[in-house]
């Protein structure tokens, strides 16, 4: 964890913004940087000026006459870590004019050592035989880089032995040594003895350990996109001695959000650029791919992930595994062999029939038979085509390591089978015993094909088998909880979703049934050797203005599901637009991804950190803000779920309509800390949000009953032209859009969301 910086409170900001030199191999592409000024060199007693004070103020405390408080970083003019006269006599020379502190900091790192060792005394050391596409040359590369960054000092990078006084070695573990068991794919140790650095890793260790590194002692961030932020400091040591070992909890670790993948379009500027390098996927310690575009350079590691399909993959299957081969015409001259294979399985994929049109369905309303040994089969010749074709593209693949994946999956519905033979499973097993069956099936047969490749399969159904378990080269993709206002395994959902329920099925949405079911899943894997991933929504998916007030509960939803469940892997689902905190929860939950010994209180301390990151000085105001939204979700006092339920339904109105002066208050002052115009916008887009939440909930009290008129028009006509002129997204679809003129008779929720609620007991528009 890396500790909320004490001296934020008392922060004076100079903020830029640029982007810098692009290279194939290192995460600068297409980067941008954001160079935080944490304090003012000169101004020793931070009362915002550089003057005969801070002399007088730097010399009382050298000469120690009395305790008086300064700022060292400010006053550590040549960066040896404490004042003396040297420094002083830097100060007068500014004050006489003679230099300016500039001079005195020409980087955002003044100094940076290792073991006591100033960094332009090191190299960095790969292997001998590291190509470019090794891991440890992807690490060193950017090690290199981002020292140059901060430091302007260019370390040189050798193969093998290096001539400088000492180095930061990077070594190739070979995963089945002794160490390599140890680290596995992803783990990493580091040490700094007799003055060198030195990294060991696998696959991807080396370039994990390079990215901790730099957040840990060198002030970087990689925290939205390709946003990169910087803190500026006098003296940086990595003490002699130091030793860290880190090997991740979480095996699978997945974010679609803003550190999503970045699929290569093949031209000539990205066709050597490993996929998802420039939104910052690798540096955040992601490791997954949701359909095997991730990670297809060997230097930014193995994939662990599908290699083709993502979930619900029967779709691709059923249309490969039911197409024919095309005419036997032999390749074509100038074809190369390549090319034709590719195009061979593509013609029998494009001549196959469309999911669940033999039934004369849909995607959304089929799911195989699971128990009729000609589906199962056509699946699976679907499946190991569609891999072959895959492997025709080349793509590489880890299966002997057991870290590529193959989805063999429902799809994205409910609708089981309900044959006679299904049916009777179903009975003892449940719908997921009887697709897990399934799932087996052809995880053992792959075994044939692919020795020690793993397979991977949904569960969507809230129960689990009384005697089928799970394959060992089989993983459980477990989706959702069933609410998300309440933490899971806490009890304290309603049995049934309490009030809220459908009015069109009578059904409720809670955890009741998660929190009994995911351990009893997480026992079976243990038992087998199987692993439990979990595919978490905290995405606002339809109601941009209004956002799923759920930043806070996911901490714990996280914790219960690794610690009580055994979950081993998360896909966090991300997408939503970044009106209400998307971003910031993409990277909080990222940063516990990593770090599943987090506690709680450092998890509120990543989340303030982001928040000074992304809107300035004023973060502690939109922090408060953020536990306000929270409160209004939870005094709705009842269940709700992020890809179901209205506004209405994930907020009490009369919260908000009691709140909303205080909580637009807020919005506004932190609108004045800042110093940078993008940090600005984004505030008073989280200001339009909450101006329409608010004015739907005083509509009646301000603007029908007439106790603040002239407020309510003049808030509504600010959000309905920033709304406007920023064009923003109101929903996820056209479905809704927003007005184009000014109405201020009819509630504005009415006017864009048409259902405020569509559960029982819940009055779907505020105090209408």
């Amino acid at each position: 964890m890396k500790k909320f910086l004490a001296v934020l409170l008392t922060v004076v900001m100079l903020l830029g913004m640029m982007s810098v030199y692009a290279s194939a191999i290192e995460l600068y592409m297409y980067q941008s940087f954001t160079y935080d000024d944490t304090y003012t060199l000169g101004d020793v007693n931070g009362d915002g000026d550089v003057n005969a004070m801070d002399s007088y103020y730097l010399k009382t405390a050298i000469a120690g006459v009395c305790e008086i408080e300064i700022d060292m970083n400010a006053a550590d003019f040549d960066a040896s870590g404490d004042c003396a006269a040297p420094d002083s006599y830097s100060l007068k020379t500014c004050l006489a004019g003679f230099k300016t502190t500039k001079d005195y900091e020409p980087n955002q790192l003044h100094r940076l050592q290792i073991g006591g060792i100033d960094i332009q005394n090191f190299s960095v050391a790969v292997p001998a035989d590291s190509t470019k596409d090794d891991n440890t040359y992807f690490a060193a590369s950017n090690m290199m880089k981002y020292v140059r960054n901060i430091t302007g000092y260019e370390m040189p990078i050798v193969f093998g032995e290096y001539d400088t006084s000492n180095a930061i070695i990077f070594n190739s573990v070979p995963l089945d040594s002794e160490l390599g068991q140890e680290l596995g794919i992803d783990g990493y140790k580091y040490d700094i003895t007799d003055g060198n650095l030195n990294i060991y890793g696998t696959y991807r260790g080396n370039g994990y350990a390079v990215f901790d590194i730099l957040e840990e002692y060198m002030g970087i961030r990689f925290y939205r996109g390709n946003e990169t932020f910087v803190y500026k400091q006098r003296l940086v040591d990595i003490p002699e001695g130091t030793a860290v070992t880190k090997i991740p909890d979480i095996n699978f670790r997945h974010a679609r959000q803003s550190f999503g993948e970045y699929r290569s379009d093949n031209t000539e500027s990205h066709k050597d650029m490993p996929s998802g390098m420039w939104c910052h996927y690798f540096a955040n310690k992601l490791n997954a791919s949701e359909g095997g575009y991730a990670c297809y350079e060997a230097f930014y590691g193995t994939k662990i992930g599908p290699l083709y399909s993502n979930a619900h993959s029967f779709v691709e299957y059923w249309q490969m595994g039911t197409g024919v081969w095309p005419p036997e015409s032999g390749r074509p001259e100038g074809m190369s062999e390549y090319i034709y294979t590719s195009a061979e399985y593509q013609y029998k994929y494009d001549s196959g029939t469309p999911y669940g049109a033999h039934l004369g369905k849909g995607v959304y309303d089929w799911q195989p038979c699971a128990t009729d040994e000609e589906v199962f089969n056509t699946l699976f010749e679907g499946m190991i085509d569609c891999n072959r074709m895959v492997m025709s593209w080349g793509r590489p693949t880890f299966i002997a390591e057991g870290q590529t994946l193959f989805s063999f999956s429902i799809s994205d519905n409910q609708y089981y089978c309900g044959c006679r033979n299904c049916t009777k499973i179903k009975r003892n097993e449940g719908y997921s015993g009887l697709y897990l069956q399934l799932y087996n099936k052809a995880t053992e047969k792959a075994q044939d094909y692919y020795p020690g490749v793993r397979l991977y399969g949904i569960v969507y159904a809230k129960d689990y088998p009384q005697t089928i378990k799970p394959h060992k080269n089989f993983v459980i993709l477990y989706c959702g909880i069933g609410c998300d206002n309440h933490i899971i395994g806490k009890e304290e959902c309603y049995p049934s979703g309490g009030q809220l329920t459908d009015a069109s099925t009578g059904k409720g949405m809670s955890n009741a049934l998660d929190s009994e079911a995911l351990p009893f899943w997480g026992n079976l894997c243990k038992e087998t050797g199987a692993e439990l991933w979990f595919w978490i929504y905290p995405v606002t998916y339809h109601y941009y203005l209004v956002g799923c007030p759920n930043v806070f509960n996911f901490y714990w939803n996280m914790k219960w599901l690794h610690e009580e469940a055994n979950v081993t892997g998360f896909f966090y689902e991300g997408g939503g637009r970044e009106y209400n905190f998307e971003t910031l929860k993409e990277y909080a939950a990222v940063k516990y991804m990593w770090d599943m010994d987090m506690t709680y209180e450092e998890y509120c301390d990543v989340i303030k950190e982001y928040l000074y990151m992304n809107y300035g000085n004023g973060y502690e105001e939109i922090y408060r803000y953020l536990e306000l939204q929270t409160e209004a979700g939870d005094e709705c006092g009842t269940c709700f779920i992020n890809n179901f339920d209205r506004p209405g339904d994930m907020y009490s109105y009369d919260y908000i309509a009691e709140h909303y002066d205080e909580m637009r208050g807020l919005l506004e002052t932190a609108l004045t800390k800042v110093n940078y115009d993008i940090q600005a916008e984004r505030i008073e887009t989280l200001i339009a949000c909450c101006d329409f939440l608010g004015l739907a909930s005083v509509h009646n009290d301000w603007y029908l009953d007439g106790n603040r008129v002239e407020d309510y028009k003049a808030r509504f006509n600010w959000m309905h032209e920033y709304i406007t002129s920023h064009d923003l997204q109101v929903f996820s679809s056209d479905l809704y859009s927003w007005p184009k003129s000014v109405d201020y008779e009819t509630n504005i929720m009415k006017q864009v969301y048409d259902e405020g609620s569509r559960r029982i007991g819940v009055d779907p528009y505020p105090h209408d």
